[in-house]
């Protein structure tokens, strides 16, 4: 058993907690703006220390980064990223495309990740080398992915660029276009739901490595602009490239993966 196996189901049980928290103050929130224009909320902040609380009790060694709390961590090799509510400006609006994301990143790759969706209670999780898990309240776990074949469907931020978006209805007209603010995008690839997801505009570590480690687990693609394997630690502001996520033949993309790269040149 390796050192995640064994808190598998309490963390399953924390991130329940926490969701349930998320839900039932959905909508009397007390909102402020934080130092870059985005929006934090008391249940962003509260659900934060819940989960740095846990991990810091039990990997009392390790270093935990979290969207909450950047600023203040000296950064390591191997490190934890934690985002306490990925989508925030959906959760907002009440919403329900919004997603707890935990993360481990060894030697710069992700080696552990979770994604917890309040409004399904869906809790998906997977361990380098062990495969990716969706776990049901009724402790029921199915290995992913859950559908094949893969559906048509490509999966994308609610930002994405029009002229991102043209390449995409051209090179893949039949592909029904679906559009998600957070990393539950992830999961749904990663279930077979879609078979591609395209981001060129910034994120941060912790928007990405729980999927990443979830996608990669069930056989998906997790690619650089490069086309090689996204990688961590390389900013000191932890903001990520350009980053792509295939479901099938990496050969079938690549030239929609060119067209979508020239406009950023």
């Amino acid at each position: 058993m390796n050192r995640f196996d064994q808190h598998i189901q309490n963390l399953l049980a924390l991130c329940s907690r926490i969701g349930v928290i998320q839900l039932e103050n959905q909508s009397k929130l007390k909102i402020e703006t934080k130092s870059d224009k985005s929006p934090v909320t008391n249940i962003d902040l509260l659900s934060n220390d819940m989960i740095i609380g846990y991990l810091s009790s039990h990997f009392p060694e390790d270093i935990i980064i979290s969207e909450e709390s950047a600023e203040k961590i000296k950064r390591k090799q191997s490190y934890w990223v934690v985002d306490p509510i990925d989508g925030t400006k959906d959760y907002i609006k009440g919403g329900s495309q919004f997603c707890i994301c935990i993360a481990y990143i060894e030697n710069n790759y992700p080696v552990f990740g979770i994604i917890y969706i309040p409004s399904t209670k869906e809790f998906f999780y997977a361990i380098q080398g062990n495969g990716s898990y969706l776990l049901g309240e009724d402790g029921v776990k199915v290995k992913l992915p859950l559908i094949k074949p893969i559906s048509d469907r490509i999966f994308l931020s609610t930002t994405i660029r029009k002229s991102i978006l043209k390449i995409l209805e051209n090179d893949f007209p039949d592909s029904e276009k679906v559009f998600m603010s957070s990393a539950v995008k992830f999961s749904k690839v990663a279930e077979g739901n879609g078979h591609l997801s395209i981001r060129l505009g910034p994120t941060y570590e912790w928007d990405t490595a729980a999927g990443q480690c979830i996608l990669e687990e069930s056989g998906s693609l997790f690619l650089d602009k490069n086309l090689n394997r996204f990688s961590y630690g390389k900013e000191e502001n932890l903001l990520n490239g350009p980053f792509f996520v295939i479901n099938g033949n990496l050969n079938d993309y690549k030239k929609t993966i060119g067209q979508c790269l020239s406009l950023t040149e």
